[in-house]
Order: structure tokens, then sequence, then C-alpha cells
């Protein structure tokens, strides 16, 4: 079963993932990714007006397969 690492990154501060788990393959990998960045999100927006939020999946040679990301922001009307 492979094994992917899922490096965090909130701005410019980046968390490295030095454990990984294993997946039947990069599509379930991918999957727990967007959930990671969800519940990431619920964490880091509230109060937030301007956020940039990611994962990223490497394989077991540490190589980028996949990024999830979201930006956030918040704009106030000026009328």
């Amino acid at each position: 079963m492979p094994h992917y690492y899922f490096d965090t990154r909130d701005g410019l501060e980046r968390i490295t993932d030095d454990v990984g788990l294993d997946f039947d393959n990069l599509h379930a990998a991918r999957d727990e990714a967007t959930r990671g960045l969800a519940d990431l999100a619920k964490e880091a927006l509230p109060g937030s007006e301007r956020r940039e939020l990611s994962i990223e999946v490497r394989d077991h040679m540490r190589r980028l397969l996949l990024r999830a990301a979201l930006w956030f922001e918040v704009a106030l009307s000026t009328g």
C-alpha cells in the first residue's frame, strides 16, 4: 500500500508531516487531503480577513504529487 505525507501550509508557515499515512491510491490520499483542508479551514478561518491554506501530498520519495488549496478573503463593502 502506498505511503503518503501531508504537509500543511498556512500562509508562509509550513508544517512537515514526518509520519505519513497509507492509502490504496492517490485518489484516496487526495480525498484525505481535501477533508483535512476543510478541517483546517474550520479552525483557521473564523476571525480572519485573508488567509491561504493548503495541504501538499508527497509520495514515499517526498516528491510533490498534488496540492489542495483554499484562498479566503473577506471584502468589506464601502457602500
